[in-house]
């Protein structure tokens, strides 16, 4: 092995001039290939390609674009209702309108609006002309803060809020679509407070603040790294020497980036500043080595394996992240690692170059150098301490560790995206007032596959929706269901969807045109959305929701909608199938209950049985006068032909005797034959007359069916319920279903019930899952704890592989990965203590803790073990190793923990958490190769060979270790005093 690299120094030396010619033409080329990198900040791309929660996700994106959304805030001072603010909100939306990146424009003016007219209904704009005089506008005010549908969604309750909402066009770059809508809202509302929300908003920002950190922590990092490396070495080339070797490492890092199209992102100023810290230590050590030796061959063929061993350990443990299924942390690991096997490349062959073409000279006079002497006396007097009390040193150590491990339990994950930027950023501040004072800026959705256009499947879409409606942190709820429900409320007073595709497609019908549409129904009518908009951005809130929702859809949502014809079943299953219908409505109850009184508490058991009280009173509970005024109405004025009063009376009469028989034959025909027999109208117009008759009193009975079961929960429906228009039209609606003669449900709900399989008459297919917010938070939160934890265990597995077979001893093995563990513990233990989440910056702390660990103890046990052999005693060689290399390791490590104090400065709040982790963990990785380490190689013995190295032939290196230090006599002491003054021992 010796000669080998003695070689490979002595071509690199002989050849310094090509070889650097060479080295310059790779980074000529990397800087071109460095012109093509791109930037991506946005968190849904970080996510698994083949996970099927982020199949999902992007299939609802690229339907929907419900995943990139933006909010523009605008505050007025005077009030949204006034003619100005109404005025220049249209002409914000307008121009916003004609962005053709836009798949959605909805404001205050343009929202869909459905009003109820003398001749039905009207769908369109809310405001489509401003209002001028103060009686239009205070009615129009009116008319809005009474709507659900606009309050904390598109103006705030206090009036001084409007919010305009935008859907990008997924196959759209989102960051230069909302740099477009800044542009416009800010020239356009200029003298009014503005503020931003949502994921493309915080995207952009995060780019933003992206550049900003290079702007500022690559410059201060270069000068802080330089300061430290002058104050360990006391020489200018020992700082131009190393960061040159960074330049050039950094400069074929952005170029392999490039190559391997990796993006630039949010943790990409993080990678070059630790690049500079990190990229120095090898270039240090070898200067370190070659002040030394003074020979640039010697000193490279002796510094090459530690070097090489010190960066494999790091790079291998780097690489754990490629393992990792979220893109970010992969392109982490990878570019750091390109990095830094650079800049271990470059550090033996660049410096071999430097050296021998500069000519630079060894220390002769470091003696004279009174901060050196003071660092060799106090490394003398500590190590022999550490030596004669190394019991107690490992006992203080352990107890310590200990103490730290119990807080690693109480660590908490954090995958708050918005949190990752400065408070005083816009989107924070948006953010803020998206949830103060409308319904938030996180999406939760329901995603429906099926015919959506089906009556069976849009019902159950209702059913999921009044089930979100549970969930106190989801409002501003918008469907195809929803509008639907709202259209049938207007035209014949109840709140549900029609049982009929003709009765659907009718009201769809004029729904048709308005571009909310796309937000939640594809054209094609196959693929819906539930909407709802998450006020709260907690990661525990949304990981609660997200496994309710699961729960719920496990006990109940099944892959069939099913339509019963209960007539069919026995009366076994009758019964069941009443008591399904009861429990069903009576759970639909209490999350509406829930949703409007917040103050109070509602079971679904209280319900049933009202409910199943209620249904055992009737019909005789039901107040039929409203019955019979509809139906005279009808006949009165709907038939083809004026009917005669005493023919009304009549058929009236008739049809309040005939009532319990009305759907039978016998009573239709002689209301038929009475009408016939005036000779009013023919046998088909009279046939026609009477159908709409039974239907109407069909319709009829059934509302006041449920308008009396209304009344039988009592004081269930509490005074804040009773006064609150939206819970008794959803209600009603709830109560009319329940007497559905073609009742709908999932088959789950159904498949214990007797002889259900032969009462379908109607089976839809139907895929459901959740999409938004929640669940992705969910998954990173998964993804960052598994991780952490197969990325910490591949870590130190092949870490402590490496270092083991490299010294052909488990034990020192073993021994090199304990400086590593005891402050990779503390460092868990600390961030569950002082509450340090683990986001997307602290999760890479853990295996990088193990990769910069390692290093210095590689070079401890290195030089010790050359000492020893060479013939001096353990205690002095453990003095003169802590010398030598602990200079090394503190001005190594001094780069590194300046680099990450840089980081401190971002403005990112992983990239804080990240650097603040890591420079507490270097200095205790210091800390314990400086204590922890001596004092395990005194109590192991590990000056001694163990039994494994006697018992097997020694290694290459191990074979040239033992002959290098065997050439070398035992020093004296005044020998050693020369010596530390040529090498810094």
């Amino acid at each position: 092995m010796e000669r080998h690299l003695r070689r490979f120094s002595d071509f690199i030396i002989n050849h310094k001039v090509h070889v650097l010619v060479l080295m310059l033409a790779i980074t000529v080329f990397f800087i071109y290939m460095g012109t093509k990198l791109t930037v991506n900040n946005d968190h849904d791309t970080w996510l698994p390609q083949h996970n099927e929660v982020a199949r999902l996700l992007r299939q609802a994106d690229r339907d929907f674009s419900s995943n990139v959304m933006l909010f523009a805030v605008i505050e007025f001072k005077d009030g949204v209702f006034t003619p100005e603010s109404l005025a220049l909100m249209d002409r914000i939306t307008r121009e916003l309108e004609g962005i053709d990146e836009l798949f959605n424009v909805t404001s205050i003016t343009n929202i869909i609006d459905i009003k109820k007219t003398q001749d039905g209904i009207e769908v369109g704009d809310l405001i489509p002309e401003a209002p001028a005089s103060p009686a239009d506008i205070d009615k129009l005010r009116d008319y809005v803060l009474s709507k659900e549908t606009y309050v904390d969604t598109i103006v705030s309750s206090d009036e001084k809020y409007t919010a305009i909402m935008t859907n990008i066009e997924s196959t759209e770059d989102e960051v230069l679509v909302a740099e477009r809508i800044f542009k416009i809202v800010d020239r356009l509302a200029e003298g009014h407070t503005r503020y931003y929300g949502g994921d493309p908003s915080v995207n952009y920002y995060l780019n933003y603040y992206m550049v900003e950190d290079l702007k500022t922590l690559l410059p201060m990092g270069v000068v802080v790294v330089m300061l430290v490396i002058f104050f360990g070495m006391r020489r200018i080339s020992g700082v131009v020497l190393p960061m040159s070797i960074v330049f050039f490492a950094i400069l074929w890092t952005f170029g392999l980036m490039a190559i391997f199209r990796y993006p630039v992102n949010i943790l990409s100023p993080a990678v070059i500043v630790l690049l500079i810290a990190l990229g120095t230590d090898y270039a240090v050590h070898y200067y370190n080595h070659h002040l030394k030796r003074g020979d640039p061959t010697t000193s490279t063929t002796e510094i090459s394996i530690p070097v090489t061993m010190s960066a494999l350990t790091t790079i291998v443990s780097l690489l754990t992240f490629a393992t990792t299924r979220i893109e970010v942390f992969k392109n982490f690991g990878i570019e750091l690692a390109f990095g830094l096997a650079v800049a271990w490349i470059l550090s033996i062959v660049l410096m071999a170059v430097f050296v021998s073409l500069f000519k630079v000279k060894p220390s002769r006079h470091l003696e004279q150098d009174d901060v050196q002497t003071r660092f060799t006396r106090l490394t003398d007097t500590f190590g022999a301490w550490v030596h004669d009390h190394a019991k107690v040193m490992l006992v203080m150590v352990g107890i310590f560790t200990v103490g730290m491990a119990f807080g690693v339990p109480a660590i908490k994950t954090n995958v708050d995206f918005i949190g990752q930027l400065p408070e005083d950023s816009p989107p924070r501040e948006g953010c803020n007032i998206l949830q103060d004072h409308f319904s938030g800026m996180y999406p939760f959705n329901l995603y429906v596959r099926s015919d959506v256009e089906n009556p069976a499947i849009m019902n159950r879409m209702q059913y999921l929706e009044n089930c979100m409606r549970s969930e106190e942190s989801a409002s501003s709820f918008t469907s195809i269901n929803a509008l639907i429900a709202q259209e049938n409320w207007l035209l014949n007073g109840v709140y549900a969807i029609p049982e009929t595709p003709g009765g659907v497609a009718n009201l769809w019908f004029m729904l048709e045109g308005h571009d909310i549409l796309k937000t939640f129904v594809t054209d094609d009518r196959k693929k819906g959305l539930v909407n709802s908009i998450v006020n709260k951005s907690d990661t525990e809130e949304m990981r609660f929701l997200a496994d309710r929702f699961d729960t719920i859809m496990a006990e109940r949502v099944s892959g069939d909608v099913l339509t019963i014809d209960p007539a069919v079943l026995t009366d076994e299953g009758r019964g069941a199938l009443d008591v399904m219908r009861v429990r069903d409505a009576a759970m639909q109850l209490a999350w509406l209950a829930g949703y409007y009184d917040r103050t109070g508490a509602f079971s679904e058991r209280d319900f049933v049985a009202r409910l199943t009280a209620g249904v055992a009173a009737l019909p005789g509970s039901v107040d039929m006068a409203p019955v019979w005024g509809e139906l005279r109405g009808y006949l009165e004025k709907e038939t083809v032909e004026e009917l005669p009063e005493p023919l009304v009376a009549g058929i009236m009469g008739k049809l309040q005797e005939r009532w319990d028989s009305r759907g039978g034959q016998e009573a239709s025909r002689e209301l038929i034959d009475m009408i016939g027999a005036s000779g009013v109208m023919a046998e088909e117009d009279a046939r026609s007359t009477v159908a709409g008759l039974l239907n109407r009193a069909e319709s009829s009975f059934r509302l006041q069916k449920a308008a009396s079961l209304a009344l039988a929960l009592g004081d269930l429906v509490t005074p804040t319920l009773s006064a609150n228009e939206n819970f008794t039209k959803r209600a009603g609606g709830v109560l009319w279903e329940l007497f559905s003669p073609r009742p709908v449900f999932f088959g789950r709900q159904v498949q214990g019930i007797p002889g259900i399989e032969g009462a379908v008459i109607g089976r839809s297919e139907v895929l459901i899952d959740q999409a938004g917010m929640p669940p992705t938070v969910r998954l990173v939160h998964g993804l960052l704890i598994n991780s952490q934890i197969q990325s910490l265990f591949l870590a130190i597995s092949a870490v402590l592989i490496i270092v083991a077979l490299t010294y052909r001893s488990l034990r020192r093995g073993i021994t090199s990965m304990m400086t590593v563990f005891v402050p990779l513990v503390c460092i868990l233990g600390f961030m569950g203590l002082i509450h340090i989440p683990l986001d997307i910056g602290t999760v890479l702390c853990g295996s990088l803790i193990v990769g910069l660990g390692i290093d210095g103890s590689v070079h401890f046990l290195y030089y010790y073990n050359r000492l020893h052999l060479g013939g001096i005693p353990k205690k002095r060689a453990l003095q003169m190793t802590m010398g030598h290399v602990g200079r090394a390791v503190c001005t190594a490590n001094g780069t590194t923990f300046c680099g990450f104090l840089v980081c401190l400065q971002s403005d990112v709040t992983a990239v804080k958490n990240f650097a603040t982790l890591n420079s507490i963990a270097i200095l205790l990785v210091t800390l314990s190769v400086m204590t922890l380490l001596p004092a395990l190689v005194t109590v192991l013995h590990l000056d001694k060979a163990d039994d494994l190295e006697d018992a097997k032939p020694l290694s290459t290196w191990a074979r040239f270790t033992r002959r290098r230090a065997s050439a070398e006599p035992v020093s004296t002491p005044s020998e050693e005093k020369k010596k530390r003054a040529a090498g810094g021992m």
